[in-house]
């Protein structure tokens, strides 16, 4: 293992330790840029462009889910190369799920299917972050 990163080509899994996070549905593993699978956070600010409602409070949720250990198993790669994954840490056996339970993401349902509809029901019906 080195730098704290592990990847199994076979299994197709990535792991690190604290990995840094860009918003609230991507992180950096090593030099791997990841992307949570069927989840969509609002966007950070880029440049002129102002960040989205709930941004910056979706990225400290994922920053808070991703202490310690992460992993992520393969899904594809996006169309910027990015690996799409189903991740899970220390925090939760689910980090996509949880952070659209919390509130703060969508179900991205145009790739998931479905997949999270029940955590997404369960942060609407609960009034957090996006649905307040």
């Amino acid at each position: 293992m080195t730098a704290g990163i592990a990847v199994a080509a076979a299994a197709s899994i990535i792991a690190c330790t604290a990995p840094a996070v860009h918003d609230g549905d991507t992180l950096r593993c090593g030099a791997e840029s990841v992307r949570l699978f069927g989840v969509d956070a609002p966007e950070v600010r880029r440049g002129q462009t102002p960040a989205e409602p709930y941004a910056y409070e979706a990225r400290d949720e994922l920053v808070r889910l991703t202490r310690g250990r992460v992993g992520c198993r393969f899904v594809e790669r996006d169309r910027y190369g990015r690996f799409v994954g189903r991740c899970w840490s220390d925090a939760s056996p689910d980090l996509n799920a949880a952070i659209i339970r919390s509130g703060f993401a969508k179900e991205y349902r145009r790739y998931s299917k479905g997949r999270y509809a029940g955590p997404e029901s369960e942060a609407r019906s609960a009034r957090r972050g996006l649905w307040k």
